[in-house]
């Protein structure tokens, strides 16, 4: 059986996947979004990279207007490292770069995943900042 960390780490590459994807493919087959939405937590919250706060609830609505917002999205993910993690919950951090046909962005991350009522972790809440 794999770690609770180590399924964390595994998540957030896969989700990440998953947004490059949506929003690299206008052409992204709706099951995409499902199957994102379905990794965060009911009460899951985000602090974007502007400082906004941001409710899980907004998180479909969110994604929704993001399909193929940014052909050929890649997005790489390094510097992942465990901050914390006890018996149900993780604490990473990352940085992620984002490249697409007309830009570029660079960020760095903490998530906190939580593990759900089945013991599968899910994002709790997410802290983003231009780097």
């Amino acid at each position: 059986m794999t770690d609770l960390p180590t399924s964390c780490l595994r998540l957030t590459l896969d989700a990440h996947a998953l947004i490059e994807q949506w929003i690299g493919q206008p052409d992204a087959p709706d099951p995409v979004l499902a199957d994102l939405l379905s990794r965060f937590a009911p009460g899951f919250t985000m602090i974007t990279t502007d400082g906004q706060r941001l409710a899980g609830n907004a998180l479909p609505a969110l994604f929704a207007s993001l399909r193929g917002a940014r052909t050929d999205l890649k997005i790489d993910i390094d510097e992942m490292a465990v901050r914390h993690a006890d018996g149900v919950s993780v604490l990473l951090s990352y940085r992620e770069r984002h490249t697409w046909r007309t830009g570029a962005t660079q960020r760095r991350a903490t998530v906190l995943f939580t593990a759900g009522a089945d013991g599968q972790p899910q994002w709790a809440h997410l802290h983003e900042t231009w780097a």
